[in-house]
Protein backbone atom coordinates (compact mmCIF):
# COMPACT_ATOMS: atom_id res chain seq x y z
CA UNK A 1 0.00 0.00 0.00
CA UNK A 2 1.34 3.42 -1.00
CA UNK A 3 1.90 6.17 1.55
CA UNK A 4 -0.84 8.23 -0.08
CA UNK A 5 -3.34 5.38 0.26
CA UNK A 6 -2.40 4.88 3.92
CA UNK A 7 -2.83 8.58 4.73
CA UNK A 8 -6.15 8.64 2.86
CA UNK A 9 -7.48 5.71 4.90
CA UNK A 10 -6.27 7.26 8.14
CA UNK A 11 -8.11 10.48 7.34
CA UNK A 12 -11.16 8.36 6.57
CA UNK A 13 -11.42 7.67 10.31
CA UNK A 14 -11.71 11.42 10.90
CA UNK A 15 -14.76 11.84 8.64
CA UNK A 16 -17.17 10.79 11.37
CA UNK A 17 -15.86 13.67 13.50
CA UNK A 18 -15.72 16.35 10.79
CA UNK A 19 -17.98 18.81 12.64
CA UNK A 20 -15.90 18.64 15.79
CA UNK A 21 -12.75 18.71 13.64
CA UNK A 22 -13.97 21.87 11.89
CA UNK A 23 -14.51 23.47 15.30
CA UNK A 24 -11.00 22.44 16.37
CA UNK A 25 -9.49 23.85 13.19
CA UNK A 26 -11.50 27.08 13.64
CA UNK A 27 -10.14 27.44 17.19
CA UNK A 28 -6.63 26.75 15.92
CA UNK A 29 -7.05 29.40 13.21
CA UNK A 30 -8.35 32.06 15.62
CA UNK A 31 -5.60 31.28 18.14
CA UNK A 32 -2.95 31.54 15.44
CA UNK A 33 -4.28 34.78 13.93
CA UNK A 34 -4.27 36.60 17.26
CA UNK A 35 -0.80 35.26 18.03
CA UNK A 36 0.48 36.48 14.65
CA UNK A 37 -0.74 40.03 15.36
CA UNK A 38 1.24 40.22 18.62
CA UNK A 39 4.71 41.00 17.12
CA UNK A 40 3.20 43.85 15.09
CA UNK A 41 1.75 45.41 18.29
CA UNK A 42 5.08 44.92 20.09
CA UNK A 43 6.76 46.73 17.21
CA UNK A 44 4.32 49.63 17.65
CA UNK A 45 5.22 49.76 21.36
CA UNK A 46 8.94 49.93 20.45
CA UNK A 47 8.32 52.67 17.90
CA UNK A 48 6.26 54.68 20.42
CA UNK A 49 9.00 54.37 23.06
CA UNK A 50 11.64 55.41 20.50
CA UNK A 51 9.48 58.45 19.54
CA UNK A 52 9.09 59.30 23.23
CA UNK A 53 12.88 59.38 23.65
CA UNK A 54 13.29 61.41 20.47
CA UNK A 55 10.55 63.95 21.30
CA UNK A 56 11.21 64.10 25.07
CA UNK A 57 7.54 63.30 25.77
CA UNK A 58 6.32 59.96 27.08
CA UNK A 59 3.22 58.85 25.17
CA UNK A 60 1.88 56.81 28.06
CA UNK A 61 -1.73 56.63 26.79
CA UNK A 62 -0.59 55.13 23.49
CA UNK A 63 1.75 52.69 25.26
CA UNK A 64 -0.98 51.67 27.73
CA UNK A 65 -3.47 51.10 24.92
CA UNK A 66 -0.96 49.03 22.94
CA UNK A 67 -0.04 46.95 25.99
CA UNK A 68 -3.72 46.34 26.78
CA UNK A 69 -4.24 45.26 23.17
CA UNK A 70 -1.27 42.93 23.47
CA UNK A 71 -2.68 41.33 26.65
CA UNK A 72 -6.05 40.92 24.93
CA UNK A 73 -4.43 39.23 21.93
CA UNK A 74 -2.53 36.76 24.13
CA UNK A 75 -5.60 35.95 26.27
CA UNK A 76 -7.83 35.29 23.26
CA UNK A 77 -5.11 33.25 21.57
CA UNK A 78 -4.56 31.02 24.60
CA UNK A 79 -8.29 30.60 25.24
CA UNK A 80 -8.88 29.30 21.70
CA UNK A 81 -5.72 27.20 21.96
CA UNK A 82 -7.16 25.56 25.09
CA UNK A 83 -10.45 24.80 23.30
CA UNK A 84 -8.48 23.38 20.39
CA UNK A 85 -6.55 21.05 22.72
CA UNK A 86 -9.70 19.76 24.43
CA UNK A 87 -11.46 19.17 21.11
CA UNK A 88 -8.50 17.39 19.51
CA UNK A 89 -8.04 15.15 22.55
CA UNK A 90 -11.70 14.09 22.25
CA UNK A 91 -11.39 13.39 18.52
CA UNK A 92 -8.17 11.41 18.96
CA UNK A 93 -9.64 9.27 21.75
CA UNK A 94 -12.73 8.43 19.66
CA UNK A 95 -10.71 7.71 16.49
CA UNK A 96 -8.39 5.37 18.39
CA UNK A 97 -11.37 3.65 19.96
CA UNK A 98 -12.84 3.06 16.49
CA UNK A 99 -9.52 1.83 15.11
CA UNK A 100 -8.99 -0.59 18.00
CA UNK A 101 -12.60 -1.79 17.63
CA UNK A 102 -12.04 -2.47 13.92
CA UNK A 103 -8.87 -4.41 14.69
CA UNK A 104 -10.59 -6.45 17.41
CA UNK A 105 -13.54 -7.23 15.14
CA UNK A 106 -11.13 -8.20 12.37
CA UNK A 107 -9.26 -10.58 14.67
CA UNK A 108 -12.45 -12.62 15.09
CA UNK A 109 -13.06 -12.75 11.31
CA UNK A 110 -9.56 -13.70 10.21
CA UNK A 111 -8.91 -17.07 8.70
CA UNK A 112 -7.16 -19.46 11.03
CA UNK A 113 -4.07 -19.62 8.84
CA UNK A 114 -3.35 -15.94 9.54
CA UNK A 115 -2.35 -16.92 13.08
CA UNK A 116 -0.28 -19.77 11.66
CA UNK A 117 1.76 -17.40 9.46
CA UNK A 118 2.18 -14.47 11.88
CA UNK A 119 3.81 -14.58 15.30
CA UNK A 120 1.77 -13.51 18.29
CA UNK A 121 4.40 -10.86 19.08
CA UNK A 122 4.10 -9.35 15.61
CA UNK A 123 0.30 -9.20 15.87
CA UNK A 124 0.58 -7.70 19.35
CA UNK A 125 3.02 -5.10 18.05
CA UNK A 126 0.46 -4.00 15.44
CA UNK A 127 -2.33 -3.71 18.02
CA UNK A 128 -0.23 -1.81 20.58
CA UNK A 129 2.87 -0.11 19.16
CA UNK A 130 1.48 0.75 15.74
CA UNK A 131 -1.83 2.03 17.10
CA UNK A 132 0.03 4.15 19.68
CA UNK A 133 2.17 5.60 16.87
CA UNK A 134 -0.96 6.62 14.97
CA UNK A 135 -2.44 8.04 18.17
CA UNK A 136 0.60 10.22 18.85
CA UNK A 137 0.73 11.48 15.28
CA UNK A 138 -2.94 12.50 15.18
CA UNK A 139 -3.02 14.06 18.64
CA UNK A 140 0.25 15.99 18.35
CA UNK A 141 0.67 16.82 14.69
CA UNK A 142 -2.68 17.19 12.94
CA UNK A 143 -3.66 20.58 14.37
CA UNK A 144 -0.01 21.58 14.42
CA UNK A 145 0.09 21.38 10.64
CA UNK A 146 -3.01 23.56 10.36
CA UNK A 147 -1.71 26.15 12.83
CA UNK A 148 1.66 26.24 11.14
CA UNK A 149 0.11 26.80 7.69
CA UNK A 150 -2.11 29.59 9.04
CA UNK A 151 0.89 31.03 10.88
CA UNK A 152 2.94 31.09 7.67
CA UNK A 153 0.12 32.78 5.70
CA UNK A 154 -0.58 35.30 8.46
CA UNK A 155 3.09 36.19 8.91
CA UNK A 156 3.52 36.57 5.15
CA UNK A 157 0.65 39.04 4.99
CA UNK A 158 2.02 41.04 7.95
CA UNK A 159 5.50 41.18 6.41
CA UNK A 160 4.08 42.35 3.09
CA UNK A 161 2.22 45.09 4.94
CA UNK A 162 5.47 46.25 6.62
CA UNK A 163 7.95 45.90 3.72
CA UNK A 164 7.36 43.92 0.53
CA UNK A 165 11.06 44.21 -0.36
CA UNK A 166 12.37 42.74 2.90
CA UNK A 167 9.70 40.04 2.64
CA UNK A 168 11.49 38.61 -0.39
CA UNK A 169 14.41 37.46 1.78
CA UNK A 170 12.53 34.95 4.02
CA UNK A 171 10.25 33.95 1.13
CA UNK A 172 13.24 32.94 -1.01
CA UNK A 173 14.88 31.08 1.88
CA UNK A 174 11.91 28.78 2.54
CA UNK A 175 11.92 26.82 -0.75
CA UNK A 176 15.69 26.59 -0.54
CA UNK A 177 15.51 25.01 2.94
CA UNK A 178 12.69 22.65 1.93
CA UNK A 179 14.51 21.46 -1.19
CA UNK A 180 17.65 20.78 0.82
CA UNK A 181 15.65 18.59 3.24
CA UNK A 182 13.44 16.79 0.66
CA UNK A 183 15.88 13.93 -0.01
CA UNK A 184 16.42 13.38 3.68
CA UNK A 185 12.65 13.17 4.31
CA UNK A 186 12.25 10.54 1.58
CA UNK A 187 14.99 8.36 3.04
CA UNK A 188 13.51 8.73 6.51
CA UNK A 189 10.20 7.06 5.49
CA UNK A 190 11.97 3.90 4.26
CA UNK A 191 13.95 3.60 7.48
CA UNK A 192 10.84 4.04 9.65
CA UNK A 193 9.04 1.26 7.75
CA UNK A 194 11.97 -1.08 8.34
CA UNK A 195 12.09 -0.04 11.99
CA UNK A 196 8.41 -0.97 12.58
CA UNK A 197 8.86 -4.35 10.87
CA UNK A 198 11.92 -5.18 12.96
CA UNK A 199 10.13 -4.09 16.11
CA UNK A 200 7.35 -6.58 15.35
CA UNK A 201 9.88 -9.37 14.75
CA UNK A 202 11.70 -8.58 17.99
CA UNK A 203 8.45 -8.60 19.99
CA UNK A 204 7.56 -11.97 18.48
CA UNK A 205 10.97 -13.40 19.37
CA UNK A 206 10.80 -12.10 22.95
CA UNK A 207 7.36 -13.66 23.45
CA UNK A 208 8.66 -16.95 22.03
CA UNK A 209 11.66 -16.96 24.35
CA UNK A 210 9.58 -16.13 27.43
CA UNK A 211 7.10 -18.93 26.72
CA UNK A 212 9.90 -21.44 26.09
CA UNK A 213 12.24 -20.45 28.91
CA UNK A 214 12.12 -23.89 30.55
CA UNK A 215 13.06 -25.64 27.31
CA UNK A 216 15.76 -23.06 26.59
CA UNK A 217 17.42 -23.72 29.92
CA UNK A 218 16.96 -27.48 29.70
CA UNK A 219 18.82 -27.60 26.38
CA UNK A 220 21.44 -25.01 27.38
CA UNK A 221 20.22 -22.75 24.61
CA UNK A 222 20.68 -19.53 26.60
CA UNK A 223 23.81 -18.40 24.78
CA UNK A 224 22.32 -19.04 21.32
CA UNK A 225 19.08 -17.33 22.38
CA UNK A 226 21.06 -14.29 23.52
CA UNK A 227 22.98 -14.32 20.24
CA UNK A 228 19.77 -14.45 18.18
CA UNK A 229 18.28 -11.68 20.32
CA UNK A 230 21.38 -9.54 19.98
CA UNK A 231 21.28 -9.97 16.19
CA UNK A 232 17.67 -8.77 15.99
CA UNK A 233 18.33 -6.05 18.55
CA UNK A 234 21.32 -4.78 16.59
CA UNK A 235 19.30 -4.73 13.36
CA UNK A 236 16.59 -2.73 15.14
CA UNK A 237 19.21 -0.42 16.64
CA UNK A 238 20.75 0.27 13.24
CA UNK A 239 17.37 0.80 11.61
CA UNK A 240 16.16 3.08 14.43
CA UNK A 241 19.44 5.00 14.28
CA UNK A 242 19.11 5.57 10.54
CA UNK A 243 15.46 6.58 10.89
CA UNK A 244 16.10 8.99 13.75
CA UNK A 245 19.29 10.45 12.22
CA UNK A 246 17.68 11.09 8.84
CA UNK A 247 14.59 12.58 10.48
CA UNK A 248 16.75 14.63 12.85
CA UNK A 249 18.93 15.97 10.04
CA UNK A 250 16.00 17.89 8.58
CA UNK A 251 15.88 20.47 11.35
CA UNK A 252 19.56 21.56 11.28
CA UNK A 253 19.49 21.82 7.50
CA UNK A 254 16.41 24.02 7.40
CA UNK A 255 17.51 26.06 10.42
CA UNK A 256 20.90 26.87 8.82
CA UNK A 257 19.29 28.21 5.68
CA UNK A 258 16.65 30.16 7.60
CA UNK A 259 19.16 31.68 10.02
CA UNK A 260 21.13 32.96 7.04
CA UNK A 261 18.01 34.77 5.83
CA UNK A 262 17.45 36.21 9.33
CA UNK A 263 20.97 37.71 9.44
CA UNK A 264 20.57 39.21 5.95
CA UNK A 265 17.19 40.71 6.84
CA UNK A 266 18.59 42.18 10.09
CA UNK A 267 21.52 43.80 8.29
CA UNK A 268 19.36 45.40 5.59
CA UNK A 269 16.64 46.43 8.06
CA UNK A 270 19.15 48.22 10.34
CA UNK A 271 20.65 50.09 7.39
CA UNK A 272 17.17 51.16 6.26
CA UNK A 273 16.22 52.27 9.78
CA UNK A 274 19.32 54.46 9.96
CA UNK A 275 18.40 55.90 6.56
CA UNK A 276 14.84 56.56 7.76
CA UNK A 277 13.20 54.22 5.26
CA UNK A 278 11.57 52.13 8.02
CA UNK A 279 10.73 52.62 11.68
CA UNK A 280 12.67 50.88 14.43
CA UNK A 281 9.53 49.13 15.63
CA UNK A 282 8.81 47.78 12.15
CA UNK A 283 12.41 46.51 11.92
CA UNK A 284 11.89 44.70 15.19
CA UNK A 285 8.55 43.31 14.03
CA UNK A 286 10.07 42.32 10.66
CA UNK A 287 12.91 40.44 12.34
CA UNK A 288 10.48 38.66 14.63
CA UNK A 289 8.30 37.72 11.67
CA UNK A 290 11.35 36.59 9.68
CA UNK A 291 12.42 34.30 12.52
CA UNK A 292 8.90 32.93 12.99
CA UNK A 293 8.19 32.62 9.23
CA UNK A 294 10.70 29.81 8.95
CA UNK A 295 9.35 27.98 12.00
CA UNK A 296 6.21 26.55 10.36
CA UNK A 297 8.22 25.06 7.52
CA UNK A 298 10.90 23.73 9.88
CA UNK A 299 8.21 22.30 12.14
CA UNK A 300 6.46 20.59 9.24
CA UNK A 301 9.81 19.25 8.04
CA UNK A 302 10.58 17.93 11.51
CA UNK A 303 7.21 16.15 11.50
CA UNK A 304 8.36 14.17 8.50
CA UNK A 305 9.86 11.56 10.81
CA UNK A 306 6.65 11.32 12.82
CA UNK A 307 4.56 10.99 9.67
CA UNK A 308 7.02 8.44 8.32
CA UNK A 309 6.54 6.34 11.44
CA UNK A 310 2.76 6.83 11.27
CA UNK A 311 2.67 5.78 7.61
CA UNK A 312 4.69 2.66 8.37
CA UNK A 313 2.43 1.85 11.32
CA UNK A 314 -0.66 2.50 9.21
CA UNK A 315 0.61 0.14 6.49
CA UNK A 316 0.95 -2.68 9.02
CA UNK A 317 -2.46 -1.96 10.57
CA UNK A 318 -4.25 -1.88 7.22
CA UNK A 319 -2.42 -5.02 6.11
CA UNK A 320 -4.07 -6.74 9.07
CA UNK A 321 -7.46 -5.13 8.36
CA UNK A 322 -7.23 -6.19 4.70
CA UNK A 323 -6.17 -9.78 5.47
CA UNK A 324 -8.38 -12.54 4.09
CA UNK A 325 -11.41 -13.29 6.24
CA UNK A 326 -13.63 -16.25 6.85
CA UNK A 327 -16.57 -16.41 4.47
CA UNK A 328 -19.52 -14.52 5.96
CA UNK A 329 -22.56 -16.43 7.16
CA UNK A 330 -25.40 -16.72 4.67
CA UNK A 331 -28.25 -14.24 5.05
CA UNK A 332 -30.84 -16.97 5.62
CA UNK A 333 -29.04 -19.23 8.07
CA UNK A 334 -30.71 -22.50 8.92
CA UNK A 335 -31.10 -23.59 12.54
CA UNK A 336 -31.46 -27.40 12.67
CA UNK A 337 -34.40 -28.55 14.75
CA UNK A 338 -32.53 -31.77 15.44
CA UNK A 339 -29.75 -31.65 18.06
CA UNK A 340 -28.83 -35.33 18.07
CA UNK A 341 -25.23 -34.81 16.90
CA UNK A 342 -25.18 -36.64 13.56
CA UNK A 343 -22.27 -35.76 11.24
CA UNK A 344 -21.72 -36.55 7.55
CA UNK A 345 -18.80 -35.88 5.20
CA UNK A 346 -19.94 -36.11 1.56
CA UNK A 347 -17.23 -36.17 -1.13
CA UNK A 348 -15.18 -33.59 0.78
CA UNK A 349 -12.09 -32.23 -0.96
CA UNK A 350 -9.71 -29.79 0.69
CA UNK A 351 -6.25 -28.34 0.32
CA UNK A 352 -4.46 -25.38 1.90
CA UNK A 353 -3.61 -24.32 -1.65
CA UNK A 354 -5.62 -25.05 -4.83
CA UNK A 355 -2.75 -26.89 -6.47
CA UNK A 356 -2.15 -29.28 -3.55
CA UNK A 357 -5.13 -31.25 -2.29
CA UNK A 358 -4.86 -33.04 1.03
CA UNK A 359 -8.28 -34.63 1.17
CA UNK A 360 -9.83 -36.23 -1.86
CA UNK A 361 -13.48 -37.37 -1.79
CA UNK A 362 -13.71 -38.04 1.96
CA UNK A 363 -16.97 -39.76 2.92
CA UNK A 364 -17.94 -40.40 6.56
CA UNK A 365 -21.28 -41.00 8.24
CA UNK A 366 -21.35 -40.66 12.02
CA UNK A 367 -24.51 -41.62 13.85
CA UNK A 368 -25.65 -39.74 16.98
CA UNK A 369 -23.86 -40.92 20.09
CA UNK A 370 -21.01 -42.67 18.27
CA UNK A 371 -17.42 -42.38 19.43
CA UNK A 372 -15.11 -41.69 16.48
CA UNK A 373 -11.37 -42.03 16.94
CA UNK A 374 -8.97 -40.38 14.51
CA UNK A 375 -5.45 -41.83 14.39
CA UNK A 376 -2.42 -41.62 12.16
CA UNK A 377 1.12 -40.29 12.01
CA UNK A 378 2.01 -36.65 12.65
CA UNK A 379 0.83 -34.42 9.81
CA UNK A 380 -1.72 -36.97 8.64
CA UNK A 381 -4.57 -34.40 8.67
CA UNK A 382 -6.31 -35.35 11.93
CA UNK A 383 -6.63 -31.80 13.22
CA UNK A 384 -7.48 -30.54 9.72
CA UNK A 385 -10.51 -32.84 9.69
CA UNK A 386 -11.76 -31.29 12.93
CA UNK A 387 -11.04 -27.77 11.67
CA UNK A 388 -13.18 -28.45 8.60
CA UNK A 389 -15.96 -29.83 10.78
CA UNK A 390 -16.07 -26.64 12.86
CA UNK A 391 -15.61 -24.35 9.80
CA UNK A 392 -12.26 -23.01 10.83
CA UNK A 393 -11.46 -23.80 7.21
CA UNK A 394 -13.88 -24.08 4.29
CA UNK A 395 -14.14 -27.24 2.23
CA UNK A 396 -13.14 -26.99 -1.43
CA UNK A 397 -15.75 -29.37 -2.84
CA UNK A 398 -18.43 -31.55 -1.32
CA UNK A 399 -20.18 -30.74 1.91
CA UNK A 400 -20.27 -31.45 5.64
CA UNK A 401 -23.60 -31.75 7.42
CA UNK A 402 -24.35 -31.56 11.14
CA UNK A 403 -27.79 -32.71 12.22
CA UNK A 404 -28.75 -32.97 8.55
CA UNK A 405 -27.89 -29.39 7.60
CA UNK A 406 -24.94 -28.21 5.49
CA UNK A 407 -22.56 -26.40 7.83
CA UNK A 408 -22.18 -23.60 5.25
CA UNK A 409 -25.91 -22.89 5.62
CA UNK A 410 -25.60 -22.59 9.40
CA UNK A 411 -24.19 -19.61 11.25
CA UNK A 412 -20.80 -20.28 12.78
CA UNK A 413 -22.18 -19.39 16.20
CA UNK A 414 -24.99 -21.94 15.84
CA UNK A 415 -22.60 -24.61 14.53
CA UNK A 416 -19.92 -24.15 17.18
CA UNK A 417 -22.49 -23.99 19.96
CA UNK A 418 -23.01 -27.72 19.35
CA UNK A 419 -19.35 -28.53 20.05
CA UNK A 420 -17.26 -28.89 23.17
CA UNK A 421 -13.51 -29.03 22.78
CA UNK A 422 -10.56 -30.15 24.88
CA UNK A 423 -7.13 -29.69 23.32
CA UNK A 424 -3.62 -30.78 24.22
CA UNK A 425 -2.59 -27.15 24.58
CA UNK A 426 -4.62 -25.81 27.46
CA UNK A 427 -5.99 -22.26 27.41
CA UNK A 428 -7.23 -20.61 30.57
CA UNK A 429 -7.72 -16.88 31.02
CA UNK A 430 -6.73 -14.67 33.92
CA UNK A 431 -9.70 -14.93 36.26
CA UNK A 432 -11.30 -17.20 38.84
CA UNK A 433 -11.55 -20.97 38.44
CA UNK A 434 -15.34 -20.54 38.62
CA UNK A 435 -15.33 -18.17 35.61
CA UNK A 436 -13.02 -20.43 33.62
CA UNK A 437 -15.19 -23.52 34.08
CA UNK A 438 -18.40 -21.54 33.40
CA UNK A 439 -16.91 -19.86 30.32
CA UNK A 440 -19.63 -21.11 27.93
CA UNK A 441 -22.55 -19.55 29.84
CA UNK A 442 -22.96 -16.15 31.46
CA UNK A 443 -23.59 -16.46 35.20
CA UNK A 444 -23.49 -20.27 35.12
CA UNK A 445 -25.00 -21.74 38.32
CA UNK A 446 -22.50 -22.85 40.94
CA UNK A 447 -24.10 -26.30 41.11
CA UNK A 448 -23.50 -26.86 37.38
CA UNK A 449 -19.86 -25.76 37.71
CA UNK A 450 -19.24 -28.10 40.64
CA UNK A 451 -20.93 -31.03 38.86
CA UNK A 452 -18.72 -30.47 35.80
CA UNK A 453 -15.61 -30.28 37.99
CA UNK A 454 -16.57 -33.52 39.74
CA UNK A 455 -17.07 -35.27 36.39
CA UNK A 456 -13.62 -34.10 35.29
CA UNK A 457 -12.05 -35.22 38.59
CA UNK A 458 -11.09 -31.60 39.30
CA UNK A 459 -13.31 -30.92 42.30
CA UNK A 460 -11.00 -32.46 44.91
CA UNK A 461 -7.90 -30.50 43.96
CA UNK A 462 -9.90 -27.27 43.56
CA UNK A 463 -11.07 -27.57 47.18
CA UNK A 464 -7.44 -27.68 48.36
CA UNK A 465 -6.52 -24.42 46.57
CA UNK A 466 -6.57 -21.05 48.37
CA UNK A 467 -10.03 -19.66 47.73
CA UNK A 468 -11.27 -22.84 46.06
CA UNK A 469 -13.46 -21.99 43.08
CA UNK A 470 -12.80 -18.29 43.71
CA UNK A 471 -9.05 -18.65 43.33
CA UNK A 472 -7.78 -16.29 40.63
CA UNK A 473 -5.58 -17.92 38.00
CA UNK A 474 -2.54 -15.98 36.87
CA UNK A 475 -1.80 -15.18 33.24
CA UNK A 476 -1.40 -18.52 31.51
CA UNK A 477 -2.59 -20.24 34.74
CA UNK A 478 1.03 -20.63 35.79
CA UNK A 479 0.03 -20.88 39.47
CA UNK A 480 -1.36 -24.41 38.96
CA UNK A 481 0.22 -27.50 37.41
CA UNK A 482 -0.12 -28.56 33.77
CA UNK A 483 -2.24 -31.56 34.74
CA UNK A 484 -4.55 -29.36 36.81
CA UNK A 485 -4.91 -26.96 33.89
CA UNK A 486 -5.95 -29.84 31.67
CA UNK A 487 -8.54 -31.00 34.21
CA UNK A 488 -10.05 -27.51 34.27
CA UNK A 489 -10.34 -27.42 30.46
CA UNK A 490 -12.10 -30.77 30.55
CA UNK A 491 -14.46 -29.47 33.23
CA UNK A 492 -15.15 -26.42 31.05
CA UNK A 493 -16.07 -28.64 28.10
CA UNK A 494 -18.35 -30.75 30.28
CA UNK A 495 -20.07 -27.66 31.68
CA UNK A 496 -20.89 -26.43 28.16
CA UNK A 497 -23.05 -29.57 27.73
CA UNK A 498 -22.44 -29.96 23.97
CA UNK A 499 -24.02 -32.41 21.53
CA UNK A 500 -20.62 -33.19 20.01
CA UNK A 501 -17.37 -33.45 21.94
CA UNK A 502 -13.91 -33.09 20.41
CA UNK A 503 -10.94 -34.42 22.37
CA UNK A 504 -7.36 -34.02 21.23
CA UNK A 505 -5.42 -36.41 23.45
CA UNK A 506 -7.23 -34.74 26.35
CA UNK A 507 -5.62 -36.90 29.03
CA UNK A 508 -2.03 -36.61 27.85
CA UNK A 509 -0.99 -34.27 30.66
CA UNK A 510 -2.42 -36.06 33.68
CA UNK A 511 -1.09 -38.93 35.73
CA UNK A 512 -2.15 -42.53 35.14
CA UNK A 513 -4.54 -42.66 38.09
CA UNK A 514 -6.28 -39.44 37.09
CA UNK A 515 -6.43 -40.60 33.48
CA UNK A 516 -8.39 -43.68 34.51
CA UNK A 517 -10.86 -41.57 36.46
CA UNK A 518 -11.27 -39.13 33.55
CA UNK A 519 -11.81 -41.94 31.08
CA UNK A 520 -14.62 -43.28 33.24
CA UNK A 521 -16.14 -39.80 33.58
CA UNK A 522 -15.86 -39.23 29.86
CA UNK A 523 -17.45 -42.60 29.07
CA UNK A 524 -20.42 -41.65 31.22
CA UNK A 525 -20.54 -38.15 29.72
CA UNK A 526 -20.42 -39.43 26.14
CA UNK A 527 -23.51 -41.57 26.47
CA UNK A 528 -25.98 -40.14 23.99
CA UNK A 529 -23.40 -37.73 22.58
CA UNK A 530 -21.23 -37.86 19.48
CA UNK A 531 -17.51 -37.61 20.13
CA UNK A 532 -14.41 -37.22 17.99
CA UNK A 533 -11.17 -38.29 19.68
CA UNK A 534 -7.77 -37.50 18.18
CA UNK A 535 -5.61 -40.15 19.77
CA UNK A 536 -1.92 -40.94 19.82
CA UNK A 537 -2.17 -43.68 22.44
CA UNK A 538 -4.30 -46.37 20.83
CA UNK A 539 -5.09 -47.96 24.17
CA UNK A 540 -7.53 -45.12 24.86
CA UNK A 541 -9.76 -45.73 21.84
CA UNK A 542 -10.18 -49.50 21.74
CA UNK A 543 -13.91 -49.09 22.50
CA UNK A 544 -14.49 -46.56 19.69
CA UNK A 545 -17.47 -47.20 17.42
CA UNK A 546 -15.43 -46.04 14.43
CA UNK A 547 -11.70 -45.58 13.93
CA UNK A 548 -10.41 -43.44 11.07
CA UNK A 549 -6.81 -44.07 10.09
CA UNK A 550 -5.49 -41.02 8.27
CA UNK A 551 -2.33 -40.53 6.23
CA UNK A 552 -1.28 -37.71 3.89
CA UNK A 553 -4.57 -35.91 4.49
CA UNK A 554 -6.80 -38.80 3.39
CA UNK A 555 -8.69 -41.48 5.28
CA UNK A 556 -6.99 -44.77 4.39
CA UNK A 557 -8.88 -47.21 6.65
CA UNK A 558 -12.24 -47.15 8.48
CA UNK A 559 -13.63 -49.63 10.98
CA UNK A 560 -13.69 -50.76 14.60
CA UNK A 561 -10.52 -51.83 16.39
CA UNK A 562 -11.22 -55.52 15.78
CA UNK A 563 -12.09 -54.94 12.10
CA UNK A 564 -8.93 -52.94 11.42
CA UNK A 565 -6.75 -55.42 13.26
CA UNK A 566 -8.24 -58.23 11.19
CA UNK A 567 -7.58 -56.19 8.04
CA UNK A 568 -3.86 -56.32 8.77
CA UNK A 569 -3.18 -52.89 7.24
CA UNK A 570 -1.69 -49.61 8.41
CA UNK A 571 -3.70 -49.41 11.65
CA UNK A 572 -2.61 -52.93 12.54
CA UNK A 573 1.02 -51.94 12.00
CA UNK A 574 0.62 -48.75 14.08
CA UNK A 575 -1.03 -50.64 16.94
CA UNK A 576 1.61 -53.36 16.99
CA UNK A 577 4.38 -50.73 16.96
CA UNK A 578 3.01 -49.30 20.23
CA UNK A 579 2.60 -52.63 21.96
CA UNK A 580 5.48 -54.58 20.51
Amino acid sequence: MTNTAVIKRLFGYLKAHRLRLCFVLFCAAISTVFMVLAPFVIGKVTTTLFDSIRDGVFYWETVAMLLATLVFLYLISQAFSLLQGFGMAKITAQVMETLRHDIDAKMHRLKLNYYDTHTHGDILSVITNDVDTINNTISQNLTTIVTQIITAIGILLMMLAISPTLTLIPVLMVPLSMLSAAGVMKASGKHFMQKQELLGRLNGYIEEMINGQTVIQAFNYEERARTDFDTLNEELRDSAYKADVTAGAVSPITRLVNDSGYVLCAAIGCLWAIAGRITVGNVQAMLEYTRRFAEPFSSIAEMAGSFGAATAAGSRIFALLDAEEELPDTKDCIVPSDRSGSVTFENVRFGYSPDRLLMKDVNITVQPGQKVAIVGPTGAGKTTLINLLMRFYEVGDGRITVDGVDTKKMSRAELRDRFGMVLQDTWLFEGSIRDNIGYAEKDMPQSKIITAAQSACAHNFIKTLPGGYDMVLSKGAENISQGERQLLTIARAIASDPEIMILDEATSNVDTHTEVLIQKAMAELMKGRTSFVIAHRLSTILDADMILYMEDGDIKEVGTHDELMALGGKYNALYNSQFA
